[in-house]
């Protein structure tokens, strides 16, 4: 079980938290090593976002990175804006209305680092504040952009090369037939060893979405992520209804909320957490406690940036006792130029880094 949520929320952290002396925001843009990745609803050749490092008087440093997420809403400028409203509160006064009054990755951002501070501050793991270990790692998949069908079965043939076997295959509804033959390229390039999933990023109509599902179930497809419209509940659960691929909400799980709605509307057969999406690890905590106790399942979604965002994530992956592997939490990999260090992925599993907090090291080089 994981721990009480409302220790890990901010007034939590911040009842705990040593006095803080100051922060620093800096701008994150990490190029892409493939300028070219795309899928259904954007491509951008660097990955944007922030990294906060809160400065407590007992000379620990908390830390936290979070991306720009365009197309749910949350872009770079007013994500700035709402921050440097917030942080100085934060900081000076432990205001935790200020953190409450922001949403998805802005709150996400202050949540995680006042974490990364307690548990540096008290020595720990920040795993041994958010429930009891369940593994010392998870597998790890790898997201496969839009492009022709050979050109993806190639990338994922590299893929497996390094070790990987578990991978998510973009899919864009510009043509069925062009996805079908995405989906059998890769399969026939992979063999039957190789777990895959699919994700169409909402590019579907139910009826679409269960046709494309039909053909492709032959290739021993795991979960279809999100093929639908976010506010199509209907039409999700249309799908889980019948699709011979168990549906997966992503975009559709934005919020508690949400992820009540969709629990209580029966609309899939699994949530892919995110914790920027959901507004902080505890919030993600409380979805995934929701989402066991319904018998819905449990998966750790794709965290694009920083390691230091992957390594947070990781943190709860390892105390969420029916997780479904593997997690999306590779993605730093194709990212270049990342500040942070102490993330490893080896034979397509990452494992606890060890050490405090989120266990991983920040540059002393990053600019003011």
């Amino acid at each position: 079980m994981l721990s009480d949520v409302s220790k890990i929320s901010p007034n939590g952290l911040l009842a705990d938290s040593p006095k803080m002396t100051g922060f620093k925001i800096q701008r994150l843009e990490l190029p892409k090593t493939d300028p070219t990745w795309r899928f259904a609803l954007a491509a951008n050749p660097a990955s944007p976002g922030f990294l906060l490092q809160l400065f407590g008087e007992n000379g620990v440093t908390g830390s936290a990175s979070v991306g720009e997420i365009q197309h749910l809403g949350y872009k770079l400028g007013d994500m700035r804006d709402a921050l440097e409203r917030a942080i100085p509160k934060v900081v000076s006064d432990k205001d935790s209305s200020a953190v409450e009054s922001l949403v998805g990755p802005s709150r996400a951002l202050i949540q995680m680092a006042l974490l990364d501070l307690v548990a540096r501050s008290r020595q720990v793991a920040a795993h041994n504040l958010l429930g009891e270990l369940k593994r010392d790692g998870v597998r790890v998949t790898r997201i496969l952009a839009l492009k022709s069908p050979e050109e993806m079965a190639d990338v994922a043939m590299s893929l497996v090369n390094e070790g990987y076997r578990d991978l998510k295959i973009k899919l864009d509804n510009k043509d069925e037939d062009l996805d079908f033959e995405r989906v059998a390229a890769i399969r026939s390039a992979v063999g039957p060893e190789v777990n895959l999933t699919v994700d169409s990023n909402q590019s579907y109509s139910a009826e679409g979405a269960l046709s494309i599902s039909n053909r492709i179930a032959q290739f021993n497809i795991e979960v279809f992520e999100q093929p639908v419209p976010q506010n199509d509940i209907k039409g999700m659960r249309f799908l889980r209804e019948r699709s011979p691929i168990p549906i997966e909400a992503d975009e559709a799980a934005n919020s508690v909320e949400r992820v009540e709605e969709l629990i209580r509307e029966q609309a899939v057969h699994g949530v892919s957490i995110k914790i920027p999406k959901l507004g902080g690890i505890d919030k993600a905590a409380q979805v995934a406690q929701m989402c066991s106790d319904a018998g819905v399942q449990v998966r750790i979604g794709a965290h694009v940036g920083s390691r230091l965002l992957s390594a947070a994530a990781l943190q709860l992956a390892v105390v969420i006792g029916d997780l479904v592997e593997p997690a999306e939490l590779a993605e730093f990999e194709r990212l270049e130029g990342d500040p942070v260090t102490g993330l490893v992925i080896d034979g397509g599993r990452v494992k606890l880094p060890g050490g405090t907090g989120f266990g991983v090291s920040v540059s002393e080089k990053l600019e003011a």
